[in-house]
């Protein structure tokens, strides 16, 4: 099993038994593809709302970028909302305006 590079998250972990290797055919709706922060949330909200799901991780859950990030949420967009205000029609603007703190909303609540 390919081991986690040294990281915070790596020596902060729950230590577990690695997963087996998937030797078997599953059936389920859907088959997500990477155990990072996006695929695991898809699945864990796929769950939620009764679908059947399978993650398939090559190495180790958090083993990419989800396992060397620095854990910051950043509520902005790679414009200042001015300039975003200015380009697009103010219900747009607005609704882009909301969107900035929803991410990390959710990721509090989890």
């Amino acid at each position: 099993m390919t081991e986690h590079v040294n990281s915070y998250y790596a020596a902060s972990a729950n230590k577990h038994a690695p997963y087996p290797t998937l030797t078997e055919q599953l059936e389920c709706d859907v088959c997500v593809i990477g155990a990072g922060y996006t695929g695991l949330s898809s699945a864990l909200h796929l769950v939620e709302k009764g679908y059947r799901v399978v993650v398939l991780e090559a190495a180790r859950v958090g083993f990419g970028a989800s396992g060397r990030n620095g854990g910051q949420i950043v509520n902005s967009y790679s414009r200042d909302i001015d300039t975003i205000e200015a380009n697009c029609p103010p219900d747009q603007a607005r609704l882009l305006g909301s969107m900035l703190f929803e991410g990390g909303q959710i990721i509090r609540e989890r």
